[in-house]
């Protein structure tokens, strides 16, 4: 299990700009501190009763949105947190997507 949390997906964590190797060789080098950032955002959402919005899960975290965001999206790929239907209206008067944790995503925090 702690092996699936380990992998990074590499193509995932490409600028929309960038090409060739050098992407790929920056991608594996912060691919160290993504595992922790996700593992903070699922115990994150964890806290929250098991489900909450990026900017909830960034509050409890006192993490950035913007370190939130991406981790959601990997997690989601990861099938860890799956979408309900919720919708939150965050600080920016926008809906923002409410994210549960799957069983599957369980399993790592505690």
């Amino acid at each position: 299990m702690t092996n699936q949390l380990l992998q990074v997906i590499i193509k995932k964590m490409h600028h929309r700009l960038a090409t060739g190797e050098t992407s790929q060789a920056a991608a594996h080098k912060v691919a160290r501190s993504v595992v922790g950032r996700r593992l903070e955002t699922l115990q994150g959402l964890y806290t929250l009763g098991g489900s909450a919005s990026g900017e909830q899960i960034a509050r409890a975290t006192k993490l950035s949105l913007f370190s939130i965001r991406p981790r959601l999206s990997e997690l989601l790929e990861m099938e860890m947190i799956e979408e309900t239907e919720g919708r939150f209206n965050n600080s920016f008067g926008n809906n923002e997507i409410v994210w549960k944790i799957t069983r599957k995503g369980k399993t790592y925090v505690h």
